[in-house]
């Protein structure tokens, strides 16, 4: 099975605010390297509802996860100036009935969106396309182009640009249909099919959201069931966020964003190993930038019916992996701390069980793809809260980066899946930050 990245690169950039930073750095003396993202409602690879532009319009929470991830018909429209109705339907007429359509123009594979020609001279899909890909039994559509427009920002309005692809997403919109853009390297996919995957981050109520498009070339199932592991994100007491109402139209805007700014690794996020070790390997150095380790065969290890808090011993990781543990797969340590104390809870760190030393050095010696956990591993982060934690004080975070693999963490839900060998698709944005990155991620069961 390939993965291919279908997603833009996110980096400052000339016309979107949304942009990534970094929050702590070995460069400026910090003990850490942390990423950190600012979501301003578009920009990149995105994914949109009807209900950005359309008051009470369906937002991310009224779709199920097989709106976002499952088999993706692939419509070939590269080499056209501009499609039409007859075009669109004369291609629809040649593919199964599926949930997803990618669109292929082939215009971001040839023009970078660094350049204005990205928006000036891409090709147009008309919005009657939309009617027929909503009679076509479509409920989500993927596309190579962006569909903002370029605004004015001199005063005789010199500069803008009106994208003529806007008037298509505004009518995909109002069928109720949901919309990536921006998606690249499309032109890799060499099939008709793929199993397809654009997830949002999970916002509560959100209609907009950062994406990581992925493509799989080969899957066991096509309807897998799918289990949000997510920890949707909210203003928090401890992790450097802020999470607030952008454009409203209650208060007379076009259009209902939810932005963020989100500096550090909280809620469900991956680590690389440089986030804690100088020189150790960044998220873009790992296997097809970590997503060959992201998206994989699991394997859970359930410690749930221990009382909280307890520590994770040698031979208890053991004793529960026995029989279990297939080598290669993701390792996935379940506790339920966030579906018995809450997020939000101060309690979460203080009720945490904790991963020891010994323990974390056996589950590295066992050469997983990773390590996935729904509680803070080190016994120290209990103490975050209230003093500074010194970077040598997490000996499990450093026993499995000395082992040059990477976490998974703040997961949640994880009692809700039914199989020990779960398939999981932890999809990291994509970002030019290097040690990790905020992720959704869900698990299916083929």
């Amino acid at each position: 099975m390939a993965i291919i990245d279908c997603s833009q690169l996110i980096e400052p950039h000339w016309l979107w605010d949304t942009y990534p930073y970094v929050s702590q750095t070995y460069h400026l003396g910090d003990e850490f390297q942390e990423f950190g993202l600012k979501w301003y409602g578009s920009g990149f690879t995105y994914i949109s509802t009807p209900g950005w532009h359309n008051k009470g319009g369906k937002t991310f929470d009224d779709y199920p996860m097989s709106a976002f991830a499952g088999v993706a018909a692939l419509a070939d429209i590269s080499g056209a100036a501009e499609t039409d109705v007859r075009t669109i339907s004369d291609k629809l007429a040649d593919l199964a009935r599926r949930d997803i359509l990618i669109l292929r123009t082939g215009h971001a594979d040839a023009v970078p969106s660094r350049r204005q020609e990205y928006w000036r001279n891409a090709p147009s899909v008309s919005a009657e396309c939309a009617d027929a890909i909503a009679r076509a039994g479509f409920t989500h559509v993927a596309i190579d182009l962006s569909c903002d427009d370029i605004p004015a920002h001199r005063p005789d309005g010199e500069g803008s640009f009106s994208n003529p692809n806007g008037a298509f997403r505004t009518a995909l919109h109002k069928r109720g249909l949901l919309l990536t853009e921006n998606c690249e390297n499309l032109n890799s996919l060499d099939q008709g099919e793929v199993f397809f995957a654009s997830l949002p981050h999970s916002i509560p109520k959100g209609t907009t959201s950062p994406t990581r498009p992925v493509a799989l070339t080969t899957w066991p199932s096509d309807t897998p069931r799918m289990v949000d592991v997510s920890t949707p994100i909210f203003n928090h007491w401890r992790w450097k966020l802020d999470v607030y109402q952008g454009r409203s139209m209650d208060a007379g805007d076009d259009a209902d964003e939810t932005h963020f700014i989100f500096g550090g690794h909280g809620f469900t996020h991956c680590d690389a190993p440089c986030h804690m070790r100088k020189g150790a390997s960044t998220i873009h150095q790992m296997p097809n930038s970590g997503l060959d380790q992201f998206i994989h065969d699991a394997t859970l290890v359930d410690f749930s019916d221990l009382d909280l808090p307890f520590p994770i011993t040698r031979d208890l990781v053991k004793e529960r992996a026995a029989n279990k543990y297939r080598p290669g797969d993701l390792i996935i340590l379940r506790s339920d701390l966030t579906n018995k104390m809450g997020y939000e809870s101060r309690e979460w760190h203080l009720k945490a069980p904790n991963l020891e030393e010994d323990a974390a050095k056996w589950i590295a010696e066992q050469k997983p793809a990773g390590v996935c956990l729904d509680f803070p591993q080190d016994y120290i982060a209990r103490e975050m809260p209230t003093r500074h934690v010194y970077n040598n004080e997490f000996v499990a975070h450093h026993a499995i980066f000395s082992a040059d693999l990477p976490f998974i963490e703040d997961l949640k839900d994880l009692g809700e899946l039914t199989t020990d060998h779960p398939f999981v698709m932890a999809i990291p944005l994509k970002m030019n930050c290097v040690d990790g990155a905020p992720m959704r991620v869900i698990a299916l069961e083929w």
